[in-house]
Protein backbone atom coordinates (compact mmCIF):
# COMPACT_ATOMS: atom_id res chain seq x y z
CA UNK A 1 0.00 0.00 0.00
CA UNK A 2 1.45 2.96 -0.58
CA UNK A 3 1.62 6.32 1.24
CA UNK A 4 -0.09 9.38 0.61
CA UNK A 5 1.96 12.63 0.01
CA UNK A 6 -0.19 13.58 3.33
CA UNK A 7 1.11 10.81 5.47
CA UNK A 8 5.01 10.95 3.95
CA UNK A 9 4.84 14.78 4.62
CA UNK A 10 3.65 13.50 8.01
CA UNK A 11 6.20 11.12 8.71
CA UNK A 12 8.93 13.35 7.66
CA UNK A 13 7.95 15.91 10.65
CA UNK A 14 8.39 12.79 13.05
CA UNK A 15 11.92 13.38 15.06
CA UNK A 16 14.24 10.43 16.16
CA UNK A 17 13.36 8.79 19.52
CA UNK A 18 14.94 10.52 21.98
CA UNK A 19 16.68 8.03 24.90
CA UNK A 20 17.17 9.62 28.48
CA UNK A 21 20.54 9.87 29.92
CA UNK A 22 22.23 6.51 31.43
CA UNK A 23 21.48 6.65 35.07
CA UNK A 24 24.72 7.48 36.78
CA UNK A 25 25.62 5.49 40.23
CA UNK A 26 26.18 8.95 41.80
CA UNK A 27 24.39 10.15 43.77
CA UNK A 28 23.89 7.27 45.63
CA UNK A 29 20.35 5.90 46.22
CA UNK A 30 18.68 5.81 50.50
CA UNK A 31 18.70 2.72 50.42
CA UNK A 32 22.57 2.42 49.58
CA UNK A 33 23.34 4.69 51.62
CA UNK A 34 21.32 2.68 54.48
CA UNK A 35 23.17 -0.37 53.18
CA UNK A 36 26.36 0.63 53.40
CA UNK A 37 26.11 2.30 56.74
CA UNK A 38 24.83 -0.74 58.07
CA UNK A 39 27.47 -2.80 56.94
CA UNK A 40 29.88 -0.38 58.64
CA UNK A 41 27.93 -1.00 61.68
CA UNK A 42 27.82 -4.42 61.81
CA UNK A 43 31.94 -4.50 60.96
CA UNK A 44 32.34 -1.82 63.12
CA UNK A 45 30.51 -4.50 65.76
CA UNK A 46 32.57 -7.28 65.07
CA UNK A 47 35.36 -5.60 64.99
CA UNK A 48 34.62 -4.69 68.90
CA UNK A 49 33.59 -7.88 69.60
CA UNK A 50 37.21 -9.75 68.28
CA UNK A 51 39.16 -7.04 70.37
CA UNK A 52 37.13 -7.46 73.63
CA UNK A 53 37.42 -11.36 73.22
CA UNK A 54 41.47 -11.15 73.08
CA UNK A 55 41.67 -8.20 75.32
CA UNK A 56 39.88 -10.84 78.31
CA UNK A 57 41.50 -13.77 76.74
CA UNK A 58 44.85 -12.45 77.10
CA UNK A 59 45.73 -14.26 80.86
CA UNK A 60 45.21 -17.15 78.59
CA UNK A 61 47.63 -16.53 76.40
CA UNK A 62 49.50 -15.63 79.31
CA UNK A 63 48.99 -18.51 81.37
CA UNK A 64 49.47 -21.25 78.02
CA UNK A 65 52.85 -19.38 77.50
CA UNK A 66 54.13 -19.75 81.16
CA UNK A 67 53.00 -23.60 81.07
CA UNK A 68 55.34 -24.14 78.50
CA UNK A 69 58.33 -22.30 80.46
CA UNK A 70 57.26 -24.52 83.72
CA UNK A 71 57.55 -27.82 81.27
CA UNK A 72 60.84 -26.71 79.38
CA UNK A 73 62.08 -26.22 83.04
CA UNK A 74 63.95 -29.04 84.04
CA UNK A 75 64.00 -32.81 83.20
CA UNK A 76 61.54 -34.97 85.25
CA UNK A 77 64.70 -36.99 86.77
CA UNK A 78 66.76 -34.17 87.92
CA UNK A 79 67.69 -33.20 91.60
CA UNK A 80 67.52 -29.53 92.88
CA UNK A 81 69.53 -27.98 95.67
CA UNK A 82 66.88 -28.20 98.41
CA UNK A 83 65.93 -32.60 97.60
CA UNK A 84 62.96 -31.98 95.58
CA UNK A 85 63.33 -33.42 92.40
CA UNK A 86 61.78 -31.63 89.14
CA UNK A 87 58.62 -33.62 89.72
CA UNK A 88 57.66 -32.45 92.38
CA UNK A 89 58.63 -28.42 91.16
CA UNK A 90 57.28 -28.94 87.81
CA UNK A 91 53.78 -30.50 89.49
CA UNK A 92 53.64 -27.35 91.99
CA UNK A 93 54.35 -24.96 89.62
CA UNK A 94 51.26 -26.00 86.94
CA UNK A 95 49.04 -26.22 90.29
CA UNK A 96 50.04 -22.74 91.13
CA UNK A 97 49.34 -21.16 87.39
CA UNK A 98 45.64 -23.26 87.34
CA UNK A 99 45.15 -21.65 91.09
CA UNK A 100 46.05 -18.00 89.49
CA UNK A 101 44.24 -18.36 86.32
CA UNK A 102 41.19 -19.48 88.45
CA UNK A 103 41.68 -16.58 90.80
CA UNK A 104 42.04 -13.72 87.91
CA UNK A 105 38.88 -15.26 86.36
CA UNK A 106 36.59 -16.01 89.65
CA UNK A 107 37.65 -14.51 92.27
CA UNK A 108 39.45 -14.77 95.25
CA UNK A 109 36.48 -15.79 97.76
CA UNK A 110 35.67 -18.62 95.19
CA UNK A 111 39.42 -19.82 94.68
CA UNK A 112 41.52 -19.32 97.49
CA UNK A 113 40.18 -21.23 100.46
CA UNK A 114 39.94 -24.33 98.00
CA UNK A 115 42.64 -27.57 97.90
CA UNK A 116 43.02 -31.18 97.28
CA UNK A 117 39.38 -32.68 96.32
CA UNK A 118 37.37 -29.65 96.67
CA UNK A 119 40.45 -27.75 94.57
CA UNK A 120 39.59 -30.85 91.77
CA UNK A 121 36.13 -30.79 92.28
CA UNK A 122 36.01 -26.98 91.15
CA UNK A 123 38.51 -27.67 88.39
CA UNK A 124 36.21 -30.61 87.04
CA UNK A 125 32.89 -27.87 87.36
CA UNK A 126 34.46 -24.76 85.27
CA UNK A 127 35.09 -27.14 82.69
CA UNK A 128 33.37 -30.10 82.84
CA UNK A 129 33.49 -31.44 78.99
CA UNK A 130 36.95 -31.79 79.84
CA UNK A 131 37.92 -35.38 81.11
CA UNK A 132 39.70 -35.00 84.08
CA UNK A 133 42.48 -37.73 84.20
CA UNK A 134 41.87 -39.91 87.16
CA UNK A 135 45.42 -40.17 88.60
CA UNK A 136 45.21 -36.45 89.61
CA UNK A 137 44.83 -37.62 93.40
CA UNK A 138 47.66 -39.84 93.45
CA UNK A 139 49.47 -37.08 91.41
CA UNK A 140 48.83 -34.85 94.48
CA UNK A 141 49.55 -37.26 97.02
CA UNK A 142 53.35 -37.71 95.22
CA UNK A 143 53.99 -34.65 95.07
CA UNK A 144 54.53 -34.34 98.88
CA UNK A 145 56.61 -36.93 99.32
CA UNK A 146 60.49 -37.91 98.91
CA UNK A 147 61.86 -37.69 95.54
CA UNK A 148 61.84 -40.86 93.69
CA UNK A 149 64.62 -42.65 92.78
CA UNK A 150 63.46 -45.89 91.35
CA UNK A 151 63.30 -45.88 87.50
CA UNK A 152 59.98 -47.04 87.92
CA UNK A 153 58.64 -44.83 90.18
CA UNK A 154 60.18 -42.23 87.82
CA UNK A 155 58.24 -43.35 85.36
CA UNK A 156 55.45 -43.20 86.61
CA UNK A 157 55.56 -40.21 88.04
CA UNK A 158 56.65 -38.51 83.93
CA UNK A 159 53.37 -40.17 83.26
CA UNK A 160 51.58 -38.25 86.31
CA UNK A 161 53.05 -34.96 85.12
CA UNK A 162 52.27 -35.47 82.03
CA UNK A 163 48.78 -36.38 81.92
CA UNK A 164 48.67 -33.26 84.66
CA UNK A 165 50.33 -30.83 82.11
CA UNK A 166 48.08 -32.00 79.61
CA UNK A 167 44.74 -31.60 81.34
CA UNK A 168 46.12 -27.93 82.72
CA UNK A 169 46.65 -26.95 79.15
CA UNK A 170 43.09 -27.99 78.28
CA UNK A 171 41.57 -26.09 81.26
CA UNK A 172 43.22 -22.67 80.29
CA UNK A 173 42.04 -23.08 77.53
CA UNK A 174 38.53 -24.31 77.94
CA UNK A 175 37.42 -23.12 81.05
CA UNK A 176 33.90 -21.21 81.21
CA UNK A 177 34.16 -17.50 82.49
Amino acid sequence: MALTEQQLELLNQLQDIQLPEPITWWPLAFSSWVLISSFMFVLMGVAWYLREQRRRNAYRLEAQKELRLIMQSKAPNDQSKDGLNSFNEQMLAINRLLKQVALTTYGRQAVAPLSDQAWLDFLKDNAHYIEQPPLLNELFTRAYQAPATDPGELKANQHLLTAWHQYAEKWIKGHHQ
